[in-house]
């Protein structure tokens, strides 16, 4: 009974939710103003995932000929688009079409598909590459998703996503997170361990130290991460790009004084970017990752195999 209410969850709540939250944001729906503000390639909200997006540049320069798929990416195919726009080979999913077929239609994208990350109807190896940027954590169940995008990939998965600040915490980070909470109780402001959606889904950060498991349970040899910082504050999607926005200014700032706290180990990045290889990179590939701030990471072989 447990295992057929858990089954009835998921495909009737919350795969059916997730779907229709692209109902309000598509052409006649009540967000579409907002879902238009994802195409503006001159605001601070665009600002804030081109940094993003440029954590997996060393990659794409890396395999020019490569295929991808993207995974979660039902914002028009965003994450597609900036991997087309390199010249590459790349495949939009989601569990929801409904914008994908908008944005085809506008030519944003070139290929798109109906996909549930949990059960992709793809062969195995069928894509080079396989791109998640930050829909994993909205996954009901993310790890079998995970192993589904390294199932239809050839040489590597990308998750870009949420960093988990609760996992590898060093001495003083876990201090200034004390410190942190009792103002924060001071302040009469809700101290939130774990959060939930609007759709029931828990919300899942990544860890280096997940990554590094999944790897090593597939006996796989090398990944990378590198973190970044970031910050949203309401209404970014509709403020221009300009050295005289207060909130471009604020953003910055902000994004400024979270990568000095990092750097003096008080916090954790905010988002990780995880690259899990399934071949081995070539020297110029490292290197490169290397260059732009990547931890790449070696590890030990099954000797048991």
């Amino acid at each position: 009974m447990l295992v057929q209410g858990a089954q009835y969850f998921f495909q009737f709540k919350s795969y059916q939710k997730h779907q229709d939250h692209y109902c309000a944001l598509s052409e006649n729906g009540e967000q579409n103003k907002l879902a238009n503000s994802w195409f503006e390639t001159n605001t601070v909200d665009y600002w804030r995932h081109e940094r993003m997006y440029q954590t997996i540049d060393p990659i794409l320069n890396s395999y020019p000929n490569s295929c991808w798929v993207t995974v979660g990416d039902g914002r028009y195919g965003t994450d597609a688009h900036y991997i087309q726009e390199k010249g590459l080979d790349v495949l939009a999913t989601d569990i929801s079409d409904l914008l994908l077929k908008e944005s085809k239609q506008k030519g944003f994208i070139q290929k798109f598909e109906k996909q549930n990350a949990e059960s992709l109807t793809f062969k195995d190896n069928q894509f080079d590459f396989a791109f998640c940027k930050e829909a994993y954590h909205h996954f009901p169940r993310p790890m079998i998703s995970l192993y589904e995008m390294l199932r239809v990939s050839k040489k590597g998965v990308i998750l870009l996503e949420p960093n988990d600040e609760y996992i590898s915490q060093t001495i003083p980070s876990i201090l200034f997170s004390f410190i942190k909470n009792i103002l924060k109780r001071i302040l009469g402001k809700k101290i939130i361990a774990h959060d939930f959606e609007e759709t029931g889904n828990y919300v899942f950060t990544i860890s280096q130290r997940e990554i590094v498991k999944v790897a090593l349970g597939m006996n796989l040899k090398t990944i990378a991460f590198k973190g970044i910082n970031d910050k949203y504050c309401e209404g970014a999607e509709f403020e221009r790009l300009s050295t005289k926005s207060k909130l471009f200014l604020r953003i910055r700032l902000l994004i400024t004084l979270f990568d000095l706290l990092t750097k003096l180990k008080l916090r954790q990045p905010s988002l990780l970017t995880a690259i899990i290889f399934k071949e081995a990179p070539s020297k110029d590939t490292i290197q490169k990752l290397i260059e732009v701030g990547y931890l790449v990471q070696d590890l030990p072989k099954n000797p048991y195999i």
